[in-house]
């Protein structure tokens, strides 16, 4: 990504009422005059005070913000047109021909990092913000992005500093007679502590962050579409009491106890010679594979419940079983499961509130859910993990008053921890991670 170059791009989906384009670089302000008249050119004494005007005849708001004042740290126009990809093509049409290039996906944000506005833990917020699928996630991202794991992350970064300042100082004055710090055991172990923690917090936030598949599956008529409709709140997959009247996997988005919820409906299980629905069958086998967790639909209501019990795919990940319809048959003997299992009824919403408490259990693995206010992605988990293998070296070379080799390795710990925030990272890295935001970011 070339820093010098004046990029643009919407910065907001187009179809809505206004799309806003964004313009950012060292020449954004002479060209975004070039393209955009209003009574009075933008410049530092309107700065940061939104304008009327026009481009190409439409009319078009547009506010200056100057370097280093701006969300990237360079001189920054924000266009307002009229919503709808005709308006918005032809505002960005007039700017790339005015010499803007259209901006690579994060770019802007990257621009944000790499002027100090942002630091790496921040930026990654930013895609964590747009991509929020519930209120945990919403604040989740806006507490990283605020600083808050930032600030844990510097606070280890500097003590594990000072650590290998300590090794170094009685490597280098071996024979003196020196007040040494002996706290660096209990700091380093302190250290150990903090980096385990935030491992800790890796699965539950992928959890927030990424959302939970779970399948809905079972045999025909079970009441697997009763129940996505009942999560859902309206009606969303079609319910009949005709056998394999769902053929094809049903998505639908929902949040479950604050965690977004990707459910599929799939197509009842069972033998079939009709072509399409045994197609439909085969889809459902291949998505209950790939989900996270499976609620298994069963009949309370069957003649046959044993023959519901022997049909769940005990290989289906995060199995729950089901017994639904109880509202039909209050009284049925059902045989055990031994699985989770929750009696509900679709229809009725009967004791839902108890498949949540067992999503939750399975969920995470029985344990009373906590989820943090803040915590660390894949990446970060990774370098921390790297981070604690250096740390853990160092404090066994310190007992042996090995004080170089404990040194190397805390440099190392360090230097894994200052990748987390974007201290010291590779441009390759910074690649991986921008490209993964849409354009306009």
């Amino acid at each position: 990504m070339n820093q010098s170059d004046n990029i643009a791009a919407p910065a907001s989906a187009v179809g809505g009422a206004v799309t806003v384009i964004r313009l950012s670089g060292p020449g954004v302000l002479q060209i975004a005059n070039s393209v955009w008249k209003g009574k009075k050119p933008l410049s530092a004494a309107n700065v940061r005070r939104m304008m009327l005007g026009e481009v190409s005849g439409d009319p078009t708001l547009a506010v200056y913000m100057k370097a280093p004042y701006s969300y990237t740290g360079d001189d920054v126009v924000e266009l307002q047109c009229h919503g709808g990809a005709a308006a918005a093509n032809a505002v960005m049409k007039t700017l790339l021909s005015a010499g803007c290039r259209l901006a690579e996906p994060g770019e802007f944000t990257c621009r944000a990092f790499l002027n100090g506005k942002l630091d790496l833990l921040q930026a990654e917020a930013v895609a964590d913000l747009i991509s929020s699928s519930s209120q945990t996630a919403l604040h989740m991202a806006q507490k990283q992005l605020a600083g808050t794991l930032s600030s844990r992350i510097d606070d280890l970064y500097d003590l594990i500093i000072q650590l290998r300042s300590e090794c170094e100082s009685r490597l280098d004055f071996p024979d003196e007679e020196l007040d040494f710090d002996d706290s660096v055991p209990e700091k380093a172990a302190g250290c150990r502590r903090t980096i385990m923690e935030l491992i800790s917090t890796a699965r539950s936030g992928s959890i927030v962050r990424d959302g939970v598949q779970v399948v809905l599956a079972g045999k025909p008529n079970s009441g697997k579409s009763s129940l996505l409709n009942r999560i859902l709140g309206f009606d969303r997959a079609i319910v009949s009491a005709i056998p394999g009247t769902t053929r094809d996997t049903v998505e639908s988005q929902a949040v479950i106890r604050g965690i977004g919820v990707n459910l599929t409906d799939t197509a009842g299980l069972r033998k079939s010679s009709d072509p399409v629905e045994q197609m439909g069958i085969e889809r459902s086998f291949r998505t209950i594979r790939a989900g996270m967790l499976t609620f298994w639909l069963l009949d309370a209501a069957s003649d046959d419940p044993a023959a519901e019990v022997a049909a769940i795919d005990r290989e289906a990940p995060g199995l729950i079983a089901v017994w639904n319809k109880c509202d039909i048959a209050p009284d049925a003997v059902l045989p055990e499961t031994g699985l989770p299992t929750v009696k509900i009824s679709a229809k009725s919403g009967e004791n839902i509130e108890q498949l949540f408490d067992e999503f939750e259990k399975v969920l995470f693995a029985g344990e009373k859910p906590v989820i943090p206010e803040t915590a660390v992605n894949a990446r970060s988990a990774a370098l921390l993990e790297g981070s604690l293998a250096h740390l853990e070296a160092a404090e066994r070379a310190f007992d042996d008053g090995d004080y170089e080799i404990a040194a190397a390795e805390l440099a190392e710990s360090s230097v894994k921890i200052g990748e987390i925030t974007g201290r010291s990272v590779a441009p390759d890295l910074l690649d991986k991670i921008f490209h993964k935001f849409c354009i306009g970011k």
